[in-house]
């Protein structure tokens, strides 16, 4: 079993860090992680490339995602003005090429089935909305089952930080345990 990580904090002892260390501490099998701020993964450049070919014109770390190589995807961040970090949006519009192979190219990219884990925190007035839509958005052009008892909400950090948040931990470890059963 493998699972691959998607990070996009850019705090590397933060709060969505530790809810990440702590799904890592517990998951067994192979672990890939990509930085969303630290990897140097370009935003999509609208070159139009993959309408006529099954793949990006740009070479960057993005090539991991687009291996389909892991049985399941977590998508992990802050959730900034109600949404996904910056860089993740940018990660996001990578995946035109999902898009686009259905629109254009008959399918010529088929992601296999995954499954999908979404870790989201943040303080301020909580509102996750528009980020879990977002990464929704992504799950299915990954081809992700995105179960709800898959998301890990850590949105008062303000007031309590991840690692004191008890019930963002428990459910990081029965998600662990759920996807080790697999393994």
């Amino acid at each position: 079993m493998k699972t691959l990580i998607i990070n996009a904090s850019p705090r590397k002892n933060g709060n969505t860090a530790f809810l990440v260390n702590e799904l890592k501490r517990n998951l067994k099998g192979e672990i890939a992680e990509i930085s969303a701020y630290y990897d140097g993964i370009a935003p999509c450049i609208a070159c139009d490339y993959c309408r006529q070919n099954a793949q990006c014109s740009i070479r960057d770390k993005m090539d991991a995602i687009y291996a389909d190589d892991f049985d399941n995807v977590v998508i992990a961040s802050p959730v900034h003005m109600s949404n996904l970090s910056g860089p993740l949006v940018s990660i996001s519009s990578r995946l035109q090429v999902y898009y686009n192979s259905k629109r254009f190219l008959n399918n010529k990219i088929n992601p296999r089935k995954k499954e999908g884990i979404l870790i989201l925190t943040g303080g301020g007035d909580g509102s996750a909305e528009c980020a879990v839509k977002s990464a929704e958005i992504m799950f299915r052009l990954l081809n992700a089952v995105h179960p709800v008892q898959n998301n890990v909400f850590s949105l008062n950090t303000d007031k309590l930080p991840a690692y004191q948040d008890n019930e963002a931990i428990k459910k990081i470890n029965e998600i662990a345990e759920r996807i080790n059963v697999k393994f």
